[in-house]
C-alpha cells in the first residue's frame, strides 16, 4: 500500500512536469558559474529544485531513522546489561540472606570487577566485611567507591562507622566534617560528631556541637530530647568545675540547670555534693531531701546516709528511714537500705529482724542473703553466715546491689549521672524485687545507739 501511494505520487509529479513543460516550451539562459551558461526550460529548473529538496529530505530522514535504530540497539544492549547486573546483585543479596557470606562476597567482587560503577555492590560488600570485623577491608572498598560518588551520604556514613569501629576518631570526624561542609544542618552527622566527642571526653566540643543540633531541630517531638542532652553536657561541665575546685562556679551552673529543667535530677545530686564541699552540709541535706521526695531515687538515700553519718548524727538518718518506712512499708529498696544502715551501726538484731521480714514477705534476691550473711558474721555466728551466703549463691552469684541504667541495662556498683554505654543522662537507679506480701509499717523503736 505504501509503495503504491509513493508510485502514484511520482506519476502525478511527472504529469505535472510534462504539463508545465508543455505550457512553457521556451528556454532561458541559466548561469551555473562565471562564463558557463546553459539554456534550459523554466519547468525543468522548477522540477530539478523539487527533486534536490526531496533528496535532502530523504537524507535527513535516513539519518534520523539510522540514529533512532542505533539508539534502540544501544538501549536494548544497556537494558540487557542492567538485567544481567540486577540478576547478579539479587543473587548476591539472596546468598547474604541465607548466611552464605563468602559466596555473597565473591559475587559482589565479581560485579565490581565487571561493573566498576555499581555503587550498591561496593556498599554491600563493605557492609559484609564490617559485620565480620574486617574494618580495614571495608574502608578500602568504600574509599574506592568514594571515587565514583564522593558526596554519597550512605557511603560517607558507612565510612564513619568503620573508622569508629577501629577507634580512628580523627578520620571519623574528618568524614563527618565533609558531610557538614555541604550540609551544615545535617543533624545525623552532627549527632554522630557529638557522640565521638563524648567518647573522647572532649566535653567542650561536644557541647558546641550539641548547640548546632538544638539549633537545627525544629520538630516539637524531638526538640525536648535534644535540649535534655544539652543540659547533660552543661551538667558535665559543672562537674569538671567542681573537680577543679571551682565550687562557686559549679554551684551557679547547677542551679541554672535546675531552673531550666527541674526534672533533671543528676544536677540535685551534684549540687548537694558541691554544697557539702563548701562546708554547707545542712543545705546539701535540704537539697537531697527535696530531691528524694520528688524523684525517689536511692542515690539520695545513700547521699543522706553518708552525710548524716559524717556529721555524727546517725539518729537523724535512722528517724528519716523510719518515717519513710511508715509511709512505704512495701518498698523493698527502702527496707534493704535501712537494714544495711543498721548493720553499719552494729545494730545487728534489728537488722536481722528487718531482713527476715523481707524474706518472709516473698522477696528473694542475692543481696538480701549477702546482707544477712554479713549480719550473722558480725555476731560471730559463722554457721548461719555461711548458710546465708550459700542461699545467695543459689539465687544468683552476686555481692552487692548494682545501679542499672534504665535505658540500656548496663550495671555498675556506683551511681553516675551519665551512662557511658548509651550516652543517656539521669538513668541510673536500682530496683529490688517487689514485696508479694504486705508488711506492717515499722513501729517507732528507740534503739539504744551508742556513739
Amino acid at each position: 500500500m505504501f509503495s503504491r501511494i509513493h508510485f502514484a505520487v511520482f506519476i502525478l509529479i511527472l504529469i505535472a512536469f510534462g504539463y508545465l513543460f508543455y505550457l512553457n516550451p521556451e528556454v532561458i539562459d541559466f548561469t551555473l558559474y562565471q562564463d558557463h551558461t546553459i539554456s534550459i526550460s523554466p519547468a525543468l529548473i522548477a522540477f530539478g529544485g523539487f527533486f534536490i529538496g526531496a533528496f535532502f529530505v530523504f537524507l535527513a530522514s535516513l539519518f534520523t531513522d539510522t540514529k533512532r535504530a542505533f539508539d534502540l540497539w544501544r538501549s536494548s544492549k544497556r537494558q540487557k546489561k542492567e538485567e544481567l547486573l540486577q540478576g547478579r546483585y539479587s543473587e548476591a543479596l539472596e546468598q547474604m540472606m541465607k548466611g552464605n557470606i563468602d559466596k555473597a562476597k565473591n559475587i559482589f567482587s565479581k560485579i565490581i570487577e565487571k561493573f566498576p560503577e555499581h555503587l550498591p555492590s561496593y556498599l554491600s560488600l563493605a557492609h559484609l566485611h564490617s559485620q565480620e570485623g574486617e574494618n580495614d577491608q571495608a574502608i578500602d572498598i568504600l574509599i574506592r567507591a568514594k571515587a565514583i560518588d564522593p558526596e554519597n551520604l550512605e557511603l560517607l556514613f558507612a565510612l564513619e562507622i568503620n573508622y569508629l569501629s577501629r577507634k580512628d576518631y580523627a578520620l571519623a570526624l574528618e568524614t563527618l566534617d565533609h558531610v557538614l561542609e555541604r550540609d551544615p544542618a545535617n543533624r545525623e552527622a552532627l549527632r554522630k560528631k557529638r557522640d565521638i566527642y563524648i567518647r573522647q571526653g572532649n566535653w567542650p566540643e561536644a557541647y558546641e556541637t550539641q548547640k548546632s543540633v538544638v539549633k537545627y531541630t525544629k520538630e516539637k517531638d524531638h526538640a525536648p530530647a535534644e535540649k535534655k542532652v544539652m543540659l547533660g553536657l552543661e551538667y558535665r561541665f559543672s562537674q569538671e568545675l567542681a573537680q577543679k575546685g571551682k565550687f562557686k562556679e559549679a554551684e551557679k551552673a547547677l542551679r541554672e540547670i535546675i531552673r531550666e529543667d527541674r526534672e533533671f535530677f543528676p544536677a540535685y545530686v551534684t549540687l548537694g555534693d558541691v554544697l557539702q564541699r563548701q562546708d554547707s552540709p545542712e543545705d546539701a541535706g535540704q537539697i537531697w531531701l527535696k530531691a528524694l521526695e520528688a524523684f525517689w531515687n536511692p542515690i539520695f538515700l545513700e547521699r543522706l546516709e553518708s552525710l548524716y553519718l559524717s556529721m555524727a548524727n546517725p539518729k537523724k538518718i535512722l528517724n528519716l528511714y523510719l518515717d519513710y518506712l511508715r509511709k512505704r512499708p512495701e518498698d523493698s529498696v527502702l527496707r534493704f537500705f535501712y537494714s544495711r544502715l543498721l548493720i553499719r551501726l552494729e545494730m545487728i538484731d534489728e537488722a536481722l529482724e528487718q531482713l527476715r521480714d523481707l524474706e518472709a514477705s516473698g522477696v528473694s534476691f542475692p543481696e538480701l542473703y549477702v546482707l544477712m550473711g554479713q549480719a550473722h558474721h558480725r555476731r560471730g555466728d559463722a554457721k548461719r553466715a555461711n548458710e546465708a551466703y550459700e542461699k545467695a549463691l543459689e539465687v544468683q552469684k552476686s555481692s552487692l546491689p548494682s545501679y542499672t541504667c534504665s535505658a540500656c541495662g548496663k550495671t555498675q556498683p556506683e551511681w553516675a549521672g551519665f551512662c557511658e554505654s548509651c550516652h543517656a543522662w539521669g538513668t541510673y537507679s536500682f530496683k529490688l524485687p517487689g514485696i508479694s506480701k504486705i508488711i506492717p509499717a515499722i513501729p517507732f523503736y528507740n534503739y539504744p545507739v551508742n556513739f
